[in-house]
């Protein structure tokens, strides 16, 4: 992504193994799409941070998830809640409950995955691909 965006900026959370990449060039469409497909021996997974905001602005935030899964008849859910304990049963239920009444259905088997990850009190999300990007297995 460098080559593309220079100016790339990588943020470290304070949980292990985080990261967050900011460009001010590339839509996060366009950034996932150059890095979903490398070869990473140390990533689990790529997102897409196609939404954001703060817990306290939940709203605003579904009415961005809403544009995401607009069209969609399916998606599997998938929720990653750091720093908030006992948040993820409360929004997993929101998320369900958001999802159905759009008549988007969450289904285990869809190849495309909604992307919902918390960090402390901030919340992204997105739309991407369910296969995890590369999982180093010994042979």
């Amino acid at each position: 992504m460098f080559r593309k965006d220079p100016e790339l900026r990588i943020v470290k959370t304070p949980y292990p193994g985080v990261l967050i990449a900011y460009s001010k060039i590339l839509t996060p469409g366009k950034a996932y799409r150059i890095v979903v497909f490398k070869e990473y021996g140390f990533v689990e997974n790529i997102i897409p941070v196609q939404c954001n905001g703060r817990i306290e602005e939940f709203d605003r935030f579904l009415q961005c998830i809403e544009g995401l899964v607009q069209g969609l008849r399916e998606v599997k859910l998938k929720l990653r809640v750091r720093g908030v304990r006992g948040y993820s049963e409360a929004l997993w239920g929101s998320l369900k409950a958001f999802l159905g009444e759009r008549s988007v259905e969450h289904s285990p088997k869809s190849p495309t995955c909604l992307f919902i990850e918390t960090i402390d009190l901030n919340l992204y999300g997105g739309l991407g691909y369910c296969e995890p990007v590369f999982k180093y297995q010994v042979e």
